[in-house]
């Protein structure tokens, strides 16, 4: 079974009359967690779930909805299984105040409701791979061979070159029974790359096959071969017509935004900020309209965040786009576009605190331009001029006011890595990586110094 990391995200509409209550349950169930008992589940990395208040974009009056987020790892059926498994109860009293909800409902017919009411997310993770159990055994086995290397250099035999400590290294480990996992190959399996990279191999298998095509026809004389190339570039062209021509209804409509968010309340900040003071591990959650202005605004969103969700995998085999986007104070995060466009929500799980953690991404041009790509839609960001220009770029205050005012309490809340930064997750994984593979002297010395 693949352990690829992915988001489940489920909208469901709120009863108008039972909006208050359910903020309430939510907030018994984050300081109980035990009723809803995250930490049992094998396959959950993260889970947010909180309300997103009734809204308006333009005449339209956006529902309150329920929002039901997880980051986990493994296929989606097993993940809704064992969530369902695991917590039924307390996902039913919660979802009994959703529109369309079933009371008493069988543990099947919870699980269709759940995928049901799934909806697309553009995902980043930054544990690619990773379940929550390798992360716990890779904080364990880091754990031991620290203690292990103090104990040597307390007796002072830690000598030799550093393939020689290494081998010492892996002798300790084998001893250890409780670490005869370490011993196993970690690598994913093709099954676990083609269930994360399928998007983007059908989209280079598409392109190869019509460049193959294309050269072929030079020197094959056939009706059906002209048709499928004549077809297959036409099909690129619309695209990029269709692209252009939703850049360019943007654009026409950015210069009449005539909102843009102001420094909100001290107190407000404050609120907002004491949620965001845990040591290591941090969430947050935003969620509004976009932009009124544009009738193509909504169309584009969805496409945009489509693209954006495919360079963040990452394309295999193209040199500079196979690695995808690196966060390095991320863990997870997800955009997810609503209300057949018309409202746009974000939820990170990161390392640091908050206000340093959303400066990070405007401290270089690039990073700003990326900002206004995935937040510039949002109501209140500062006017963005060609999608990626402007913005944060002219205006970083105004995008800081725009996340103060889109960010929403959280009223439930499971992060089991609390005390561990994203960056330490990625050190571990790599000091299990290499722990048994094959490397250089001038790899084992780089390998001990992430120790």
């Amino acid at each position: 079974m693949h352990k690829t990391n992915a988001g489940f995200t489920l909208l469901a509409p709120v009863k108008p009359d039972c909006v208050s209550a359910i903020s309430e349950l939510l907030g018994e169930l984050h300081a109980d967690q035990a009723r809803m008992p995250f930490a049992q589940s094998s396959t959950t990395h993260f889970a947010t779930i909180t309300v997103i208040p009734e809204q308006k974009y333009c005449d339209d009056v956006l529902p309150a909805t329920l929002l039901f987020a997880t980051s986990f790892s493994g296929p989606t059926r097993v993940h809704v299984s064992e969530v369902v498994r695991v917590m039924g109860d307390g996902l039913r009293a919660v979802l009994q105040h959703c529109e369309g909800f079933t009371v008493g409902c069988s543990d099947e017919d919870l699980e269709e409701f759940l995928l049901e009411h799934r909806r697309a997310d553009t995902f980043y993770s930054g544990m690619r791979h990773l379940s929550p159990e390798c992360v716990r055994r890779h904080r364990e086995l880091r754990d031991a061979i620290q203690r292990y290397i103090d104990e040597r250099q307390e007796r002072d035999d830690l000598r030799g070159s550093a393939s020689d400590i290494r081998r010492d290294i892996q002798d300790y480990v084998k001893s250890r029974s409780d670490l005869a996992w370490a011993q196993e190959p970690f690598k994913p399996t093709l099954a676990t790359l083609l269930a994360f990279y399928w998007r983007q191999l059908l989209i280079e298998g598409y392109v190869v096959a019509l460049v193959a095509c294309t050269v072929a026809r030079i020197f094959i004389h056939s009706t059906a071969l002209d048709v499928i190339v004549a077809g297959g570039w036409i099909v690129v062209a619309a695209f990029l017509v269709f692209l252009v021509i939703l850049i360019a209804g943007v654009r026409e409509a950015e210069p009449l935004q005539t909102y843009v968010s102001t420094r909100p309340p001290d107190e407000r900040a404050r609120i907002l900020a004491a949620t965001q003071n845990r040591p290591v591990i941090n969430e947050f959650t935003l969620g509004g309209p976009i932009k009124p202005e544009g009738v193509l605004r909504p169309m584009f969103l969805r496409i945009s965040m489509w693209i954006i969700a495919r360079a963040a995998e990452g394309f295999p085999g193209i040199p500079g786009l196979s690695t995808g986007i690196n966060i390095p104070t991320v863990a997870t995060a997800r955009w997810i576009v609503a209300d057949g466009g018309r409202r746009v929500m974000f939820i990170s799980n990161f390392t640091n605190e908050g206000k340093a953690y959303v400066r990070d991404f405007i401290e270089t041009r690039i990073g700003a331009m990326r900002i206004n790509l995935s937040f510039g839609f949002g109501t209140g960001f500062p006017k963005t001029e060609w999608v990626i220009q402007g913005g944060a770029l002219t205006d970083p205050n105004a995008y800081l006011h725009s996340l103060c005012e889109n960010q929403l309490p959280t009223l439930f809340w499971y992060g089991p890595y609390r005390d561990i930064s994203v960056d330490n997750i990625r050190v571990n994984r790599r000091i299990r990586e290499g722990l048994f593979g094959d490397l250089s002297e001038r790899e084992a010395q780089d390998w001990l110094h992430l120790l």
